[in-house]
Order: structure tokens, then sequence, then C-alpha cells
């Protein structure tokens, strides 16, 4: 098979992998992905810059705006402006928000126990050195297709 053939199966898999996990961990955890991520970082480091969020969970401020106003509507946050920087914004679970983390986190610990049944350590430092040449890679082709848009550059 040309490797033109086995590039396309691969990155069909990966996508397809990618929709069924964030599918099962929806259904699993309670939570869409994205959403899930803003939760456990502001868990996990408690206040935090509206930009720092965005950076952290990979996500583009725009979006990370859009579900920050969805989850301070259901009480689970708070936001407020920098007490020594007016144009920073920071981010913090309200005790409804950390509820809902409290909540949530055995059933991520399932969902991780589940969907790494029949794999063992060695497979899974695998994978992720795979993924991570992937990731690697895809980055490098992104970096020098943005050079070959700017003219001049």
């Amino acid at each position: 098979m040309p490797r033109q053939q086995h590039g396309l199966q691969v990155i069909q898999h990966l996508g397809q992998t990618y929709r069924a996990m964030q599918s099962a961990f929806s259904l699993k955890v309670g939570h869409a992905l994205p959403r899930w991520r803003i939760l456990l970082a502001l868990h996990e480091c408690g206040v935090s810059s509206q930009k720092y969020l965005a950076e952290r969970c990979r996500l583009d401020p725009a979006s990370l705006t859009r579900q920050l106003q969805a989850m301070q509507k259901l009480g689970w946050l708070a936001r407020a402006p920098d007490a020594h920087d007016n144009r920073v914004t920071n981010v913090r679970l309200t005790a409804a928000g950390q509820a809902v983390v409290d909540e949530a986190l055995p059933r991520r610990a399932e969902f991780f126990d589940d969907t790494l049944k029949g794999l063992s350590t060695s497979d899974i430092d695998t994978l992720n050195r795979i993924l991570s040449r992937l990731e690697e890679n895809f980055a490098r082709t992104a970096a020098r297709g943005r050079q070959t848009e700017r003219p001049g550059a």
C-alpha cells in the first residue's frame, strides 16, 4: 500500500478514535471534554487568568469565553478583574463548581480504567510516544504552512 494511503488511514482512524473518545467521555463523566478541561484546570490551580486557561486547555480565547459564560450562568465559576491589572480577568470555581468537579472525578477515574483495559504499561508508553511524534509532525507541518502563507517571510 502506498505511503499516502497509509497516511490517509492513520489520519481518518485518529479522527474517528478522537470523536469516539469525546463521546464516551461526555457520557461517562457527564461533561463535554472542553468544559471538563476548564473545570479540572480551575480545580487544580485555584484562581487563574483567562489567558492562562486558554493556553492550558488549548482553547481559542473566544471559545473559552463562551464556555466560561455558560458555566458562570450555571453558578459554577466566578470571574473578576485582576486586582493589579484591569486588563486581566481571573476565574475561580465557586462552591457549586467545586461540587460538580468532586462529583465527576470518580467517573473520570472509571473512564480511564474502562478505556485503558487490555493495554499494558508498555502499550500505553508506546502509544504516548507515537502520539507525541504525530503531534510534533503536525506542528512542524503547520509551521511550514504558516511560513508559506506570508509573502516575503
